[in-house]
């Protein structure tokens, strides 16, 4: 069979689809699919938003001494 698997520790042929070689015993990862980047890009810039005081770094680097929208 042409595009039978094979198994990259003992190199024992993997019948159907298997995730352990019933050969040496090596489980095959999972792939982890694109989307879970951006998801967890999504919840790290959430995290930011929340937990960054922004107020104390426009005072920083603007010189701003009263805050937003105040005198």
């Amino acid at each position: 069979m042409a595009g039978q698997r094979k198994c990259p520790r003992c190199g024992a042929a993997l019948p159907g689809f298997v995730d352990e070689c019933p050969a040496c015993g090596m489980e095959r990862p999972l792939p982890l699919p694109w989307t879970i980047y951006g998801l967890m890009a999504l919840m790290l810039a959430a995290a930011a938003w929340i937990f960054i005081d922004l107020q104390s770094i426009a005072r920083a680097v603007l010189g701003v001494r009263g805050g937003f929208g105040g005198p």
